[in-house]
């Protein structure tokens, strides 16, 4: 297996990858992984505010999300994996808009092959899954901001290289392998992770840290637009 890591970023080696992981762990990623945990159906990642609520109208499904990381009034549901229990989402869509990740997923899903979420909160489960698929060149992308990559996203893909059997990974792939190595204190004093405090939303920040704690992988499905269980 092949390791390639983009960190904020992307190229066009994502056009011939056998498998492209998309990781935002604060906390797009966390919120899809849980929510397809509690029975929905699907998660269909929008590009923006307006276009949430007009699919979300349209499907008569759950709208959640965050700008600058709070709702928007409109919204059913925020963008915090604990607000996603069954008996809010439990065998419905939910169409979810955040600042990065849902926009990194729109673009990876119209140019890559296969595309996966990660997250910390089902790391072991998704590198047991690109073992099991066989995938033989795999990229790794990191929401984060363009050109900034996020400490607790570069911690996540580091994390799942480390779980990985590769046989070559590139420059950032040794990188991040490094930063997981750090002490997980560290990661929760990152700067989103510390603004999301700030906004009462530590408890966001300690699940989305918590590794292995949704046993499930979630894969794109291009033809219909959405996230769901393969």
């Amino acid at each position: 297996m092949k390791i390639r890591v983009l960190l904020g970023t992307v190229d066009s080696s994502l056009l011939y990858s056998d498998a492209v992981v998309a990781i935002d762990v604060l906390r797009s990623s966390t919120t899809i992984l849980t929510a397809l945990a509690n029975g929905a159906e699907s998660v269909i990642p929008a590009a923006s505010v307006g276009e949430a609520l007009t699919v979300g109208g349209r499907l008569q499904a759950v709208v959640g999300g965050e700008v600058n990381s709070v709702k928007p009034h409109m919204f059913h549901l925020g963008n915090s994996p604990l607000e996603y229990v069954g008996g809010r989402i439990g065998g419905k869509t939910v169409v979810l808009y955040t600042s990065s990740g849902t926009r990194l997923l729109r673009f990876l899903m119209a140019v890559s092959k296969k595309v996966l979420v990660g997250a910390v909160v089902n790391v072991s489960k998704l590198a047991e899954h690109l073992v099991e698929e066989g995938f033989g060149n795999v990229a790794i992308v990191t929401a984060g901001k363009i050109g900034s990559p996020a400490l607790e996203d570069s911690y996540c893909a580091g994390l799942l290289v480390k779980s990985l059997p590769w046989s070559e990974c590139d420059r950032n792939a040794e990188i991040v392998m490094k930063i997981a190595e750090l002490e997980i204190g560290v990661v929760k004093r990152s700067i989103h992770a510390l603004e999301l405090v700030k906004l009462g939303l530590e408890k966001d920040v300690e699940y989305s840290l918590t590794p292995d704690c949704v046993s499930i992988v979630a894969a794109a499905d291009p033809f219909k637009g959405c996230i769901r269980l393969p």
